[in-house]
């Protein structure tokens, strides 16, 4: 869908959450949420904070369990990372999230054949804040003002609302990225003359599975494509030559090690049975999703 960007926050929920859902409403944005399992678990403020996102109309996500590097996992682990966020995610807001962000962006063929049986749908992004690299800096005002490079290369500068449309990475783990980065980005974005949407109103599939995820083999999470949703690839058209970062297509930015969200992993979660699954893929500067 061209003109516009989904806005997407990683590595939450975290205390800078009610803030940020404050500077979204005041600007009548709409995001997506990707959450860490075990920071869901960490606070009961974080649990709370599930049900506020869905209230304001933002959507929710998957980011795995402990944010771990899954091309590093057997099968069981991965399928455990995911059973283990749905079930947190649901007790806590009553959605089981299909779109699923891996941890750095890695999800190698291994790992997109799980996903796929798991009926998720696998979301990049392609264009980045780079947020985490910049909290050591001096001012919060330099810090923003690095996260925002891409952002006007890519977007800014070099795209066109007509043609294009973004998937944007930030989070909602850095003080500075929500409290000075995140009015920024709106604002520029906005004045470029596109509008914010949800991943699901963006790709065009189901945000949540359908159904339960219990701790028996016969449970079913198949999820039901939208009416009239198409099974053959689609992809938007782009006229311009922008062009995402390395960073930004393969999702490799070394995100691990952030406060709370590295943890063991392979510890026996719901099991999920296997459902037609979707893998989203990114063109230059246009998005496309391939069903599977």
């Amino acid at each position: 869908m061209p003109g516009v960007v989904a806005y997407t926050f990683d590595d939450g929920p975290y205390i800078y959450n009610d803030q940020l859902l404050s500077i979204l409403q005041k600007k009548n944005v709409t995001a997506t949420f990707y959450l860490v399992g075990q920071m869901v678990n960490q606070t009961l403020q974080q649990q709370g904070s599930l049900k506020k996102m869905l209230d304001h109309g933002h959507q929710l996500a998957s980011h795995t369990y402990t944010h771990s590097n899954l091309d590093l996992m057997t099968e069981a682990q991965m399928r455990s990372e995911i059973s283990r966020t749905s079930d947190v995610m649901f007790a806590n807001s009553g959605v089981r999230p299909r779109y699923m962000r891996a941890p750095e962006g890695r999800c190698s063929d291994a790992c997109t054949k799980v996903m796929k049986e798991l009926g998720l749908v696998i979301s990049y992004w392609n264009v980045d804040t780079h947020d985490w690299q910049f909290t050591g800096e001096k001012t919060p005002a330099i810090a923003v003002e690095k996260s925002m490079e891409e952002i006007n290369k890519v977007v800014i500068q070099n795209s066109n609302p007509a043609t294009d449309s973004f998937i944007l990475l930030q989070h909602e783990i850095h003080k500075f990225s929500v409290e000075n980065l995140a009015d920024v980005v709106i604002d520029a974005i906005l004045k470029k003359g596109y509008r914010f949407v949800s991943m699901e109103e963006c790709i065009g599939e189901p945000a949540y599975l359908e159904g339960s995820v219990l701790p028996t083999k016969s449970s079913s999470v198949a999820p039901t494509p939208a009416p009239g949703t198409s099974t053959s690839a689609t992809t938007s058209t782009s006229s311009t030559a922008v062009k995402p970062t390395t960073a930004g297509v393969n999702g490799q930015n070394g995100q691990n090690g952030q406060n709370g969200q590295n943890g063991q992993n392979g510890q026996n979660g719901a099991g999920i049975k296997s459902a037609a699954g979707w893998t989203l893929f990114l063109t230059v500067a246009a998005l496309g999703v391939a069903l599977f």
